[in-house]
């Protein structure tokens, strides 16, 4: 699961507005300029924003909400634009002057058809504009809706006629942060899925990294990569790490799928959320989740970066 906090508010509610200066930049970067990141204040937004100010890119930030302002720019964002994804003055304004786009849409989102076809139909009128749109890994599987979402935006982007790459990421090894006090605290890592269905998860800020190059070099037109990391793993085997690691016993436990939903709901998740998620999980008990690193390694120019070595980055110093 790519968890991301939904970035768009109520149609109209919001006009966009600019943080930062507005002219390109003229540093010694061939070709440099501006890239808008849609969704740029979720978790991969934020990853995203830094891979490419490190990179010496200028990041337009597009957020939601004013909040969310602050969050962008300690990432690197030489601008902000707040407005609503699903505006199509909004994406006017906010593709002003850009070079290329990198569109994330809130996770879970009912809309993500409908923002990419005024995302897309605002493109085409912009010469030589580079779109790189974050998918998800296997978007085939019509079984969970949200990646099924995701392919009829890829098919909508190969007949735009817009250049394009696709990113289908894996699920984040990331994700398991989300257990992170239970783990601590109560020695348990709870899923609502079979512990023994494989991943294979990956480094968000690999994937961040990927998406940079893809941005930052030529050669990458038409192109989709798949981005998993270089073993499936199941959770069984992240509490097995996790015990060696903590120096302490880490138990990895499957959930009755009710009982999360019945949480879900009480945590105020909307139903189209809970129903998708819980269509996912369902997929992943029976299936898992499994891709390839090949891609992500040719792209990195090395081997991504592995649960153990994750765990060891994130949670090392829980065990002293």
């Amino acid at each position: 699961m790519q968890a991301e906090p939904a970035l768009f508010g109520a149609p109209g509610a919001e006009s966009i507005f600019f943080i930062g200066s507005p002219e390109p930049s003229t540093g010694g970067f061939e070709g440099l300029g501006m890239i808008l990141v849609s969704g740029a204040a979720g978790k991969t937004g934020l990853v995203v924003t830094r891979a490419l100010s490190t990179h010496g890119k200028r990041v337009r930030a597009w957020v939601r909400c004013e909040e969310y302002r602050q969050r962008a720019l300690l990432q690197g964002a030489a601008e902000v634009v707040v407005g609503d994804l699903r505006n199509p003055q909004d994406w006017q304004n906010a593709l002003c002057g850009v070079e290329a786009v990198y569109h994330i849409c809130p996770n879970m989102s009912p809309d993500e058809e409908h923002i990419a076809a005024i995302l897309l139909e605002e493109l085409p009128h912009l010469e030589g504009v580079r779109l790189v749109y974050h998918s998800v890994l296997h978007p085939q599987v019509e079984a969970m809706p949200h990646h099924w979402a995701k392919m009829r935006v890829e098919e909508r982007i190969f007949a735009s006629g817009v250049p394009f790459t696709i990113l289908q990421p894996s699920a984040y090894f990331q994700n398991l942060l989300a257990f992170r006090q239970s783990i601590l605290e109560q020695g348990c890592l709870n899923i609502p899925y079979s512990v023994q269905a494989r991943l294979s998860m990956v480094d968000l800020q690999d994937v961040a990294e990927a998406a940079a190059r893809v941005l930052c070099e030529d050669g990458h037109a038409g192109a989709i990569y798949e981005l998993a990391g270089p073993q499936p793993v199941s959770h069984e085997q992240v509490a097995q790490s996790l015990s060696r690691l903590l120096r302490r016993p880490i138990q990895a436990q499957t959930i009755p799928l009710e009982d999360w939903v019945k949480q879900a709901q009480r945590a105020g998740m909307s139903a189209y959320a809970v129903e998708t998620l819980a269509k996912m999980f369902a997929y992943y008990d029976a299936h898992g989740l499994i891709g390839n690193a090949r891609v992500l390694t040719c792209l990195l120019g090395r081997v991504p970066v592995s649960l153990e070595e994750f765990l060891s980055r994130e949670f090392s110093s829980q065990g002293e």
